[in-house]
């Protein structure tokens, strides 16, 4: 299960854990999230933004390394439509997906803004 998150904050009250497309989509997001190392039960886990994706990584292995997170994600069969921005001098980086689950439902995955506040 995965707790229900509005606006980056848990839900306290209502509905507290995600379902069904909606649970899927915050999985997505979670391990976009999730950075290289941070995870203490697997060091292993986690999306290497330092090593692969920002500073001077090429565009298309930032892709690459983002897709695989993606699609290796429980619930996530294929992805549609895949877009990353980064603006180097904002340090802004803009990630959208397309993503087809396992019920074979579309989901838009958005992940913006500057990855150092992410963790």
């Amino acid at each position: 299960m995965i707790r229900n998150f509005v606006n980056g904050d848990i839900v306290t009250s209502g509905e507290h854990f995600a379902k069904g497309k909606e649970a899927t989509r915050q999985g997505v997001i979670r391990r976009l999230r999730l950075f290289l190392g941070e995870y203490f039960l697997d060091a292993t886990d986690g999306t290497p933004w330092f090593s692969g994706i920002l500073g001077k990584t090429d565009q298309d292995f930032a892709e690459a390394t983002l897709k695989r997170r993606i699609i290796t994600t429980p619930g996530i069969i294929g992805i549609s439509s895949f877009s990353l921005t980064m603006e180097q001098r904002e340090r802004r980086i803009t990630v959208q997906a397309s993503v087809i689950d396992v019920n074979n439902e579309q989901l838009l995955i958005e992940l913006s803004g500057d990855p150092l506040s992410m963790l």
